[in-house]
């Protein structure tokens, strides 16, 4: 059986307006055999935003913004219509950013929340995420300022730098050439000395790790002797010798009692005093004191 040739045109006008529907809603970033969910958003200046940018979550590409018109009756709030694959669970509290990109220019992205699913034609909470250059322009500002300062600064050095100034400079800079080239001899000999002590450490390196060596094993011999012992010991000694010294202040004893009591000294010196004379007249009179006779005859006593 033979198509009418009103057929054919009707199938061909057919696939026209098909691939016209096709083609136009793929240029609008639509994609007719994906199915999805159109949610809203208000935005009050989308700064750029096309029909047909992207709708992200993390980066990966979701969806497309679908259509932008002013609110019915209101020129200072715009709709943002989007559209979400299906297959992506958005719930209510879900944010949509409007974001702002150098390569891409401005997109959609959304901040996925939890709790209850929105539903088809749903109006989602927005917010306008700081573009890059809102972010670079508080910098710049602060750039601006500091060479300012910087050029108020070298100005300041650049007054202050008059020609006495720089005359003086000038002359501090050729007295110090002036004094490295006198003193050059001694700086290679102050030199020469360092690297003949540099040498000498070199040559009596195993030396000074054995010195070394002998400190750490003297410290440890001191660490594992009984010093606290040793030291507690004098401590007491000390303890006791103070006692004592405040008991002989304190005139206990026959220490404190010679030491606090002058009796004792009198009597002492009384008794060298009676001695002294007594050794006087015993030189004087020794006849009086020592008997002594070969055949037995007396002296007469006084």
């Amino acid at each position: 059986m033979k198509f009418r040739k009103e057929y054919k045109i009707g199938i061909i006008v057919t696939l026209i307006i098909f691939f016209f529907l096709w083609g136009y809603n793929f240029l609008k970033g639509r994609n007719l055999f994906s199915s999805y969910n159109y949610y809203y958003a208000h935005f009050s200046n989308v700064e750029g935003l096309q029909e047909s940018a992207t709708v992200d979550v993390n980066g990966l590409v979701v969806g497309l913004v679908s259509d932008i018109d002013f609110v019915s009756g209101r020129l200072d709030s715009l709709t943002v219509e989007i559209a979400v694959k299906k297959k992506l669970n958005i719930s209510k509290n879900t944010v949509v950013m409007l974001n702002s990109g150098l390569l891409k220019g401005k997109s959609i992205g959304l901040m996925l929340g939890s709790g209850t699913p929105a539903v088809n034609g749903d109006t989602l909470r927005s917010v306008v995420m700081p573009g890059v250059m809102d972010m670079i322009d508080p910098i710049v500002h602060k750039l601006d300022k500091t060479i300012d300062s910087v050029n108020l600064t070298l100005k300041t050095v650049q007054n202050t730098l008059d020609d006495d100034t720089q005359a003086n400079v000038r002359s501090i800079v050729a007295n110090l050439e002036q004094l490295v080239s006198s003193e050059r001899l001694k700086i290679r000999l102050i030199l020469s000395n360092f690297e003949s002590v540099s040498t000498n450490l070199k040559k009596n390196n195993e030396d000074i790790s054995l010195l070394i060596s002998n400190l750490t094993a003297f410290s440890r011999t001191l660490t594992a002797s009984d010093v606290k012992m040793t030291v507690d010991k004098a401590n007491q000694s000390l303890t006791q010798l103070n006692a004592l010294l405040e008991g002989i202040n304190n005139g206990q004893g026959t220490l404190g009692q010679l030491a606090r009591n002058d009796s004792a000294y009198v009597f002492l010196q009384r008794s060298l005093e009676d001695l002294d004379k007594l050794l006087i007249d015993l030189r004087k009179n020794p006849r009086e004191y020592v008997h002594f006779s070969l055949f037995g005859k007396k002296t007469k006593t006084k």
